[in-house]
């Protein structure tokens, strides 16, 4: 969360850290209770059946055969700043962001280390440069890559590509509009997003619930950040789940400032995730189900809520799970399970929907370190109910707006069970979302199950024949599969080239007669550090049968986002890698090459900076490859890259000696480069600007190559504006090969559109084509779009290309395009389903 400043003194103490001020008010964050132990064990029991009355976590499991859940607690934090937010440290606030900061990634990563926390992102605001920092790493804890996103409200993003880029509303728009685009634009990665201090933004006791919690498909809410007032976010959650709303509970420290850590630091409180596996992606799909449980640090109270439905003695659904029942009438045996660790001291509440107004179904004091309690559950008076358990004790008041006076501050609280007679609830927000689009845009199913994620597709046209490879999770695993569409639109079966590997990722392909080469990111179950590597797979017999992959990257930091061409049928490999400090784009002709050369260092001021300026350092990143080969030969490889921006990774700037400070969370002037190499026998060249702007930030590069030789990019470009400005498309051409390259053109312009991550290929007939995924449609879903170049008359309008569902991610290959699309979705809330789709554009 961004401050209130009360002076713009530099000098003031730490009184002046205004988001923290119940620290300085009370003196301690920690409550007069006695604590015990620490992260619970793993519920016992095989995993969940199929098939009947009971559905649990988005699973359906007969009354009879109903079993426990498994997985393990992990502890950690879901809202972590450091100095990659302008604000993200004492200094800075204090100083109006004019001083240096003191809160590197390394030491706020430490802090989570020494709480032993199991994960933690760094959510800095409005940007995601903290991934791409060289301290982002650790051995001790799961690092989780996210952002604080949007202007108003703000949104914690996990798992997320990149920055999720906050856009303005068109003239007339409901205020929530551009708040649900972010939503499903983070689920389009297989990202989280969860409501950061809703008190803030979505709600006041005053007034209740404003437009923006009309958002349907959070899958969390913060119910007890520090910074703000717990009891509010409480009343918030509440309220939205008596409205149909299905989500789980987050705690955040939200933690700007080392000078509090004794008080306040990483897993202060502590957000507790049931997760069936203990990785990025198993951590991610517990945050999915809302298998969380809250507590005000590591050591508790630690709280969990279990439910026998159908009263067989088995327990099979925890906080965080929707249970629909055949009617309100339960067995007499249904009961609630209530445990608390660390509870003693505290009063451990249990609610029923409609919560705190109607006061506890039952209240317990426990007297030892660990206790369980039953209670009947039984339903009353409503078809959609919940039922959930938070702790209170006198003390330390619980966040920085909590009335010190309340002899019962939140310590800690449980995700509800959600119970719904018949069906799933549905949600009654204030303002509906507009009717979604129905019209049929002929696009096929390609690959992915329902309720499932499969994205980031990529295609490969050969004659009558097309190649598409995507990213598919499942059980709690992501792979990379592979299918082949032959000439009569038959489809193969899906075949996983990235083996037993759960952490394959990005897949690119590409094909010439029956040679056939997919490249892919994978740590190959190693997410302690991070240190994925770049792996490349070859069938030589049209995708029949594949080789095992090989391994092309040889560094010992992270290589991601790789890119595909070939060269004289050799695969042309490009990637981002961080060995040497700051990330490099890396190229290898596989078979020419002995081995990949860093492409973009040419140019680049690389430092560590000096003692006592967390933000001094200058790592510029060099990031998102495209490919484009003309003739088998002329290779142009593009990225994105931030070197002339006058402090690269850092939001905001800080000012020399005297001068005002500026910039705020506004975003890097990224530009796009480019290098050259003539002949697979030949060097690469240094680095040229592609894009050619002071005064925007240009990022997500397309690259292709007509006919004749010129080279078009296309990117999408914004405003030095951390939100409320929408993304537009520009590209520029090359007709000497990359060496040089035109000034921009704007490609489908819309000024109340946002447009992003933009495609291209060269259609059977010559002609250059774009596609990119668009908010400008009626029904506020992300859609596919298409435009065409004109060697003389420029680009034609953008043509929509998809209508049902969001379509996003876009790959395109000789007029064939493949998007994700979350069409098959059944409800606008706890629907994982993403697909990928494959539609003929000539």
């Amino acid at each position: 969360m961004e401050t209130t400043r009360g002076s713009s003194g530099p000098d003031r103490g730490s009184e002046a850290l205004t988001r923290r001020k119940f620290v300085v008010m009370a003196g301690s964050a920690v409550v007069a209770v006695s604590v015990g132990a620490g992260t619970a064990e793993a519920a016992a029991g095989p995993a969940s059946g199929q098939g009947g009355k009971v559905k649990t976590a988005g699973r359906t499991s007969a009354l009879n055969r109903a079993k426990a859940p498994t997985g393990k607690w992990l502890a950690g934090d879901t809202h972590v700043h450091d100095d990659h937010s302008s604000d993200g440290s004492g200094p800075r606030q204090t100083s109006h962001q004019a001083l240096p900061g003191n809160l590197p990634v390394g030491d706020q990563i430490a802090q989570g280390e020494k709480a032993g926390l199991d994960f933690m992102p760094l959510t800095d605001h409005r940007t995601y440069d903290q991934v791409w920092d060289p301290q982002w790493k650790s051995s001790e804890l799961l690092l989780i890559p996210g952002e604080e996103a949007n202007g108003s409200p703000h949104a914690i993003v996990l798992g997320n590509v990149d920055v999720i880029v906050d856009g303005a509303n068109p003239p007339g728009s409901a205020a929530f509009r551009h708040v649900q685009q972010s939503v499903w634009d983070a689920h389009a990665q297989g990202a989280v997003w969860s409501q950061a201090h809703p008190d803030d933004g979505e709600y006041t006791p005053a007034t209740g619930p404003n437009a923006n919690a009309s958002v349907q498909g959070a899958d969390l809410a913060e119910v007890l950040n520090v910074s703000t007032g717990p009891d509010e976010q409480v009343e918030y959650a509440e309220n939205r789940w008596n409205a149909g709303f299905r989500f789980g509970v987050a705690a955040a420290s939200d933690c700007h400032f080392r000078e509090l850590w004794d008080v306040d630091a990483p897993g202060t409180p502590t957000t507790h995730v049931f997760a069936a596996e203990r990785s990025v992606l198993g951590i991610l799909d517990g945050f999915r189900s809302g298998r969380t449980t809250v507590a005000q640090n590591t050591s508790g109270p630690f709280l969990t809520i279990e439910a026998d439905a159908d009263g067989d003695g088995v327990f099979e659904a925890i906080g965080g799970d929707e249970v629909v029942v055949a009617d309100r009438k339960l067995p007499k045996k249904a009961t609630l399970r209530v445990k608390v660790r660390g509870g003693k001291g505290t009063t451990v509440h249990v609610y029923a929907a409609p919560g705190r107004t109607a006061g506890p179904i039952a209240s317990y004091r426990p007297q030892r370190a660990n206790e369980s309690y039953e209670l009947p559950l039984v339903l009353k008076g409503r078809d959609h109910g919940w039922f959930r358990a938070e702790a209170r004790s006198p003390g330390s008041p619980s966040g920085s707006d909590a009335d010190p006076n309340l002899p019962d501050q939140l310590r800690g609280a449980t995700s509800p069970i959600f119970v719904s007679v018949g069906a799933p609830a549905v949600p009654r927000p204030e303002i509906p979302l507009p009717a979604a689009d129905t019209a049929d845009d002929k696009a096929e199913l390609v690959t992915g199950d329902l309720g499932a994620f499969a994205g980031f597709s990529d295609v490969a046209v050969v004659g009558d024949v097309t190649h598409i490879v995507a990213e598919v999770h499942e059980d709690h695993a992501s792979k990379v599969v592979y299918r082949r569409i032959d000439g009569r639109g038959r489809i193969s079966k899906s075949v996983t080239l990235s083996g037993r590997s759960a952490t394959a990722r990005f897949p690119r392909i590409a094909a010439d007669s029956e040679d056939v080469w997919v490249v892919w990111q994978d740590e190959q179950g190693k997410e302690q550090p991070h240190r994925p590597v770049i792996l490349l797979a070859h069938s030589a017999n049209g995708g029949s049968s594949f080789k095992a992959a090989d391994k092309i990257s040889k560094g010992k930091g992270r290589a991601v986002h790789p890119a595909l061409a070939l060269v004289g049928g050799h695969p042309l490999v490009a990637w981002s890698d961080n060995s040497g400090g700051a990330f490099d784009v890396y190229a290898q002709i596989v078979g020419v090459d002995k081995a990949a050369v860093n492409i973009s260092a040419a140019g680049k001021v690389t430092g560590p900076g000096v003692p006592g300026d967390a933000r001094s350092p200058r790592y510029p990143a060099s990031l998102f490859p495209a490919v484009a080969v003309h003739a088998g030969r002329h290779a142009v490889i593009s990225w994105q890259d931030d070197r002339y921006d006058p402090d690269p990774l850092w939001t905001g700037h800080t000012p020399p000696a005297g001068e005002p400070a500026g910039g705020g969370t506004d975003p890097d002037n990224w530009q796009v480069l480019a290098s050259v190499r003539k002949a697979p026998g030949r060097g690469w060249g240094t680095p040229v600007q592609v894009s050619k702007v002071s005064d925007r930030s240009d990022r997500h590069p397309g690259l292709t190559v007509d006919e004749d030789g010129t080279f078009v990019a296309i990117w999408e470009s914004g405003a030095l504006q951390s939100s409320g400005s929408n993304l537009q498309l520009r590209a520029g051409r090359s007709t000497d090969g990359g060496l040089t390259w035109t000034a921009f053109e704007n490609v489908g312009l819309d000024a109340d559109a946002m447009s992003q991550r933009a495609k291209l290929g060269v259609d059977p007939d010559g002609t250059v084509r774009a596609v990119w995924y668009d908010s400008r449609s009626a029904d506020w879903r992300w859609k596919i779009f298409t435009a065409t170049l004109d060697g003389r008359k420029g680009w034609s309008q953008a043509t929509q290309v998809s209508h049902r569902g969001n379509g996003t991610w876009p790959a395109l290959h000789r007029g064939v395009v493949v998007f994700t699309s979350d069409r098959g979705a059944t409800r606008t809330q706890r629907d994982e389903t993403q697909q990928v789709f494959r539609a003929k554009l000539v």
